[in-house]
């Protein structure tokens, strides 16, 4: 009776122990849990969508106790919480947000953004409890099946094929365009530049007819030129021959003048000869007249070497001699 009573007093202390201990630890981990925040990782496999193909979200919520004595109450720990509330009911609403998505196509390209953002708003909504706050949900990864992902990797190649063929399409095209252009303009250029050429050949054709024009005016100029010099040598030489002419005149004149001086000078000569022979004449004749016998001699003499026979005049007449002299002296002055 007594052991049964002893052992009955163990176990009440032992529970009373236990109890204890348990009221104990609850706040202790209140005071290690209650500040900062707990980042659970968790990972959500086979999400089915509406066609059936699965997938994987890998997500991180962050969150913290906000009473700590109501959730240690409830959990002993925050993984308790983690493992046995925050992963099954991440499951579910994954699950049903999954499955409210019709085809993995929309959720893999179009529609991953508001996919992602459905997941992220369910769970924080629907995670939170009394005793905690959902700070933060973040979707790091969608895993997709490794044969759909190879597929699509296959089709995002014929697809980015497509694409860079259509790219070239497009590039061919608009280089065409461009050529096109390119032609365009370089027919209106040629067109202007044909319309430059006309306009620059005419305007040669007239700079060459100035030119022409200047070069027969030079020409005419220079011919001008080339008539007043002649004609100005032709007056130089004209006025050089006048000049020459009268030189030669003026010394032909001068010479004249002195050869009619010379003759001037001979006929005076000659007159005064003559004005001496004449008087020796008269002289002579005198003599002659005053000696008679004489003057007969001298006739007779002179008439004998004239016609070779001698001749005595006969009479009285004393003037003969006389009348021969004066006869002489006019046929000598004619």
């Amino acid at each position: 009776m007594k052991a049964t009573i002893f052992f009955q007093s163990v176990l009440c202390l032992l529970f009373l122990s236990v109890g204890c201990q348990q009221q104990k630890q609850p706040q202790k981990q209140e005071v290690r849990q209650a500040s900062p925040d707990i980042v659970y990782n968790v990972k959500l496999k086979d999400l089915r969508l509406g066609d059936g193909v699965p997938l994987d979200l890998d997500v991180f919520l962050r969150w913290t106790i906000t009473q700590p004595k109501t959730f240690f109450n409830q959990f002993q720990t925050a993984d308790t919480f983690n493992n046995l509330v925050l992963y099954p009911r991440s499951m579910e609403m994954g699950a049903t947000v999954a499955n409210s998505f019709a085809s993995v196509d929309s959720v893999f390209s179009s529609q991953r953004e508001a996919f992602l953002a459905t997941v992220k708003q369910a769970l924080e909504e629907g995670l939170g409890e009394e005793s905690m706050s959902m700070k933060e949900v973040i979707v790091s990864n969608i895993g997709f099946p490794a044969s759909y992902t190879r597929a699509m990797e296959k089709v995002g190649l014929q697809r980015q094929l497509l694409e860079a063929i259509e790219q070239e399409k497009v590039i061919a095209l608009q280089r065409a365009e461009a050529e096109k252009e390119k032609a365009k303009a370089s027919s209106k250029v040629d067109i202007v530049k044909a319309e430059a050429e006309g306009r620059l050949a005419n305007i040669n054709a007239k700079t060459e007819e100035s030119r022409r024009r200047s070069e027969l005016a030079k020409a005419e100029t220079q011919a001008q030129i080339v008539r007043k010099k002649a004609q100005a040598e032709a007056d130089r030489n004209r006025l050089l021959a006048k000049a020459e002419l009268e030189k030669k005149t003026g010394l032909k004149n001068l010479e004249l003048a002195r050869q009619s001086e010379l003759d001037n000078l001979e006929i005076e000569k000659a007159q005064k000869s003559r004005r001496s022979k004449l008087a020796d004449q008269i002289e002579f004749a005198t003599v002659v007249q005053n000696n008679p016998v004489f003057a007969n001699y001298l006739v007779n003499k002179e008439l004998a070497s004239k016609v070779g026979i001698a001749v005595v005049p006969t009479g009285t007449d004393a003037n003969v001699f006389g009348n021969l002299l004066k006869q002489n002296m006019n046929d000598e002055n004619n």
